[in-house]
């Protein structure tokens, strides 16, 4: 389940030329693959954790990048079996998905800070 008003192709399209690919160069030409799987472990988190309601609206919890970070990675590692020489490609991935995802969702108007 994605957020409300979340377009994944025009996420994907506005963080794929932004990824630094030098910082996770064992993985980097999986990066179009890389971004879906991240975004759907995000909104799995966000699920979870119970920031998104069942129907995509904000519920009551609060975004913790610390958890987020981690179920995401476990989540990416898991699911594509990554190798453990691969794991600090990955979380540098992440690390960047992070940052640009929280980018997109505050052009998008989908974030606010108030």
């Amino acid at each position: 389940m994605d957020m409300q008003g979340y377009d994944r192709e025009a996420a994907v399209s506005f963080m794929l030329p932004k990824l630094n690919k030098a910082e996770f160069k064992p993985i980097a030409s999986q990066a179009e693959a890389l971004l879906t799987q991240a975004i759907d472990a995000d909104f799995a988190y966000m699920a979870h954790a119970g920031i998104l309601t069942p129907d995509g609206l904000m519920g009551n919890a609060w975004y913790d990048d610390d958890d987020a970070f981690e179920f995401i990675l476990d989540h990416m590692a898991k699911a594509r079996r990554t190798r453990e020489q691969d794991m600090d490609a990955l979380a540098a991935f992440v690390d960047q998905y992070m940052e640009l995802q929280e980018q997109f969702l505050t052009e998008s108007g989908l974030l606010s800070w108030e």
